[in-house]
Parts: structure tokens; C-alpha cells; sequence
């Protein structure tokens, strides 16, 4: 129920999560690897060959995540999907009548270019929202650039993400939760390192670190730490202190990479996120 108490407060907030398992939700200074349209559109920029991906992400309280992607040529196009599942439907005295559910969905297309040798890119969303009998409706941006530092196998990149409004709005108007993040990866033969800083709407600066690294040209480990996830301390546990990292694995052969990431939030739940990329 506390995302469904947050979106319902908010608007628009499930766009803050992540639901694709391949960079264990981080990474905004990596590009090309199908995933640009839904981080940061300046990585299609590099995108060449045709990418197909579809994601699952198992989340708190029994709520579910979807997201289908699509990149070639330098275009993106991005769907994601967030259901709760059914609810209890009660009149003001408690009594109940019945059940509903929320569910929302984004489109997202976008476009890369270069500016000199510098990635540019942007996109367009529109995001629809249902709860019950309501709905909503509105329409954004996202703005990116990323720089390859191909000497050195540097990527620095950097996102200003869901920047909109409600144009049909549930009682009034509202904006979309804004994010603005700053990626640099290095990358290595056999894998990357990197650290975005983030700058999200209702919360300080926080922080994500992590990496992955192949143990043969089959088999991929993954890790990360995300800083503002420490907001979902419970104080219930005392593995509690891990509510942040995110670690997942992914197998790979020819051009089929099937991708998981597990998240611990103990007392809340767990989160599980399956993607499989088609192409690269």
C-alpha cells in the first residue's frame, strides 16, 4: 500500500522507479545498450543496431512493473507499464463494496544525435493514469548528452528526466516528479565501474554506485548501492543496513542476454526484475 498511498498524494511518482534488471538501476553514463530511451536519450545516439527488450520488476506490496523497449538508428521508443493489483473498496463508514485497481502507462520516444562528437538526445512521453472511476492524463520531456572519452574509456553523461505536466488531471494540476542525474563510467575489458548523482524532486542529493564484471563471455556479475533507498529502513531488521543494494547476474549468448536483479527490503518485501535483450 505505500506506493499506492505516494502515487496517490503525489501523481506520477511511479515514474521514479526503475524497472529494468541490466544495469541494476544505475548506469546514466552507459548508452547503446537497447535501455538509452528509458535513462538517457543521449545514448541512442550511439545506437546502431536494432534492440529488443522486455523487463518484469516484482515490487513492494504485491505491485508489479512492466517496461517494453525498442531502439534502432538512433530512435527509442520505451512503454512502461505499473499495476497494484486488486484493492479493497470501502465507503467512508469502512464497509466494503467491492474492488479496484490503479493502473498507469508511458510512451516515450525519443531520438539521439552527435553535436560534434558529443551524444545529444531527447524525448517525448505521454502517461496515462487510472485509479478506480479516475483518471489522468499528461505529456513530458527528457533531455540528455553523453560524452565518450574513447582514449581513456570514460562516459560521462547527463539526464534532466520527466519534465511535464497533468493535462487532464485527477482534481488539479499536476507536474511530473522531476529527476536530474549525472553519470561517469569506466569502463574495462571485462566490464564497467560507475557513479551517477541524482537530484530527484522530493528528496537531497543522493547517490548511486555499482558496476559489472563478466566472468567469461557468457556469464555477467552485477552490484550496486543506492543511497536514497535508505529512506525504506524499517529498523524491523537487522539486515537492514543493506536496503540500498541491488545484485544480479546475466547470461548471455550470441544475441539473447537474459538479465536478473534482486533487491532486499525486508520487512517491506523484496524486489525481483527480469530483463531479456534481444540484439546488440
Amino acid at each position: 500500500m505505500i506506493i499506492i498511498l505516494l502515487i496517490a498524494v503525489t501523481g506520477f511518482e511511479y515514474m521514479l522507479v526503475d524497472p529494468i534488471a541490466q544495469r541494476v538501476g544505475m548506469g546514466y553514463g552507459l548508452g547503446g545498450d537497447g535501455h538509452s530511451v528509458h535513462y538517457n536519450p543521449a545514448g541512442l545516439a550511439y545506437t546502431i543496431e536494432t534492440q529488443y527488450s522486455v523487463s518484469y520488476f516484482n515490487y513492494i506490496a504485491e505491485t508489479h512493473f512492466g517496461f517494453l523497449g525498442f531502439e534502432h538508428k538512433q530512435i527509442g521508443l520505451g512503454i512502461r507499464y505499473f499495476y497494484s493489483g486488486r484493492m479493497k473498496k470501502t465507503d467512508i463508514q469502512g464497509n466494503e463494496y467491492g474492488s479496484f485497481g490503479t493502473h498507469f502507462i508511458d510512451l516515450n520516444i525519443g531520438k539521439g544525435f552527435f553535436y560534434k562528437n558529443i551524444g545529444v538526445g531527447g524525448s517525448v512521453k505521454g502517461v496515462y493514469e487510472n485509479i478506480d472511476s479516475l483518471f489522468s492524463f499528461g505529456g513530458g520531456l527528457d533531455f540528455g548528452v553523453l560524452y565518450i572519452l574513447t582514449e581513456k574509456s570514460v562516459q560521462i553523461g547527463c539526464a534532466i528526466k520527466n519534465l511535464g505536466y497533468s493535462i487532464i488531471p485527477f482534481i488539479e494540476e499536476e507536474s511530473f516528479p522531476y529527476e536530474i542525474d549525472v553519470g561517469v563510467v569506466k569502463r574495462f575489458p571485462q566490464g564497467w565501474v560507475g557513479l551517477d548523482i541524482v537530484k530527484p524532486t522530493f528528496t537531497n542529493l543522493g547517490a548511486r554506485l555499482g558496476g559489472e564484471y563478466s566472468l567469461n563471455p557468457i556469464f555477467i556479475l552485477r552490484i550496486s548501492y543506492n543511497t536514497m533507498l535508505s529512506s525504506m529502513r524499517t529498523g524491523e531488521s537487522g539486515l537492514d543496513f543493506l536496503t540500498g543494494v541491488t545484485v544480479g547476474f546475466a547470461i548471455r549468448k550470441g544475441a539473447l542476454q537474459i538479465n536478473y536483479a534482486y533487491a532486499p527490503y525486508f520487512v517491506l518485501g523484496n524486489g525481483h526484475r527480469i530483463t531479456i535483450n534481444i540484439g546488440g
